[in-house]
């Protein structure tokens, strides 16, 4: 999930009075949880936060952008201060201008922090400065959070369970995420809270879940093209440009066909009940080969109902009798030959 897919869904929402924001993240970048604060900041509808899991480091920036910011009881929440990651060769100067950048950072996590909370920018400070945690209620005593969620809010089980679900893994104590992050306080602090607390001092040890197991169950759902356009423009003007292009060669393939066929049918083909060209030079061949066998069938029908076969000769009226016989033969064995035609379709 990156901070564009967030505005994106946020924007395809359209006019919404109240916007529901669930947190369960160990937070990532500074500059992208910055973007989605302000974008909900922007946002006409009132913002409220769900923290139903983890809310740590800049994920806690998100939630300040939330009116009210709720808390499961044996939720968590941290801040601390920021940090990079450096690789190669760097001069002292250059790390002295790091070190400032840093800093600069973390005055605009503060920014966002004084919003909300009744803190100095001192106890801010000190509060970054030890990585402090906080488990439910205590989040709330400090600022961070307004209320507690209730047991019966629609939330995902974590509330009334042990795991921690974060980025889309379960996790329990023993994985090696929580037992390198979570200090051994913090952690028995979230047992006492969970309805069904571990006697080995672990979360319930339950068979680690793909993120994508359940994708498209509770995810975003679009109610009109309009909606879905917004939230991905790129992605909706792909796929009417493709649309496009292939009706174009369809329509173009037609046209190259289009001589001998009947108006009426290259005028149903092309728009009113659309088909390839393909499909309408089978549809063309099959008519053809209909109305030659209907031809077939009535030249035999009128040849053998004439009679010709059958014509005699008067003495003195012409032609000689053999001569009459002989075409009567020929009439009759044309008629013949015709019955056998496959082509008649009989």
């Amino acid at each position: 999930m990156t901070y564009r897919d967030f505005i994106n869904e946020l924007n395809g929402l359209g006019d919404k009075k109240t916007i529901r924001v669930e947190i369960n993240s160990g937070g990532g970048d500074v500059f992208a949880a910055n973007a989605i604060y302000n974008a909900l900041l922007a946002h006409k509808a009132t913002v409220e936060g769900y923290v139903i899991g983890l809310c740590a480091s800049a994920a806690t920036i998100v939630l300040m952008a939330c009116t009210t910011r709720k808390i499961a009881k044996n939720a968590l929440l941290m801040v601390h201060n920021p940090t990079v990651t450096v690789f190669g060769a760097y001069s002292s100067e250059e790390l002295l201008k790091l070190a400032e950048v840093t800093d600069k950072v973390k005055a605009s996590i503060k920014t966002a922090y004084k919003e909300r909370l009744d803190k100095t920018d001192e106890e801010i400070d000190e509060l970054m400065n030890t990585e402090t945690w906080y488990v439910g209620q205590e989040a709330i005593d400090d600022g961070f959070c307004t209320d507690l969620i209730e047991e019966s809010a629609d939330v995902l089980d974590f509330v009334n369970g042990n795991t921690m679900n974060v980025n889309g893994i379960v996790h329990t104590f023993r994985n090696d995420y929580v037992e390198t992050v979570v200090p051994d306080n913090v952690r028995k602090k979230v047992l006492e809270f969970s309805n069904t607390p571990q006697n080995s001092g672990t979360f319930l040890n339950i068979k680690h879940k793909k993120g994508n197991e359940n994708m498209g169950e509770n995810g975003n759902k679009f109610e009109n093209v309009e909606q879905l356009r917004a939230a991905y423009p790129e992605f909706c003007n792909q796929i009417e440009n493709s649309a496009i292009a292939s009706e174009r060669a369809r329509l173009q393939a037609i046209d190259k066909i289009a001589a001998g066929v009947p108006a009426e049918m290259l005028d149903k083909a092309k728009y009113t009940e659309p088909i390839t060209a393909e499909a309408l030079s089978y549809a063309v061949l099959s008519a053809s080969n209909a109305a030659g066998s209907k031809f077939l069938n009535n030249m035999v029908d009128d040849l053998g109902g004439s009679g010709a076969g059958s014509v005699g000769s008067e003495p003195g009226a012409g032609a000689p009798s053999g001569a009459e016989d002989e075409s009567a033969a020929r009439v009759n064995g044309l008629a013949g030959a015709m019955k056998k035609d496959r082509r008649r379709g009989k």
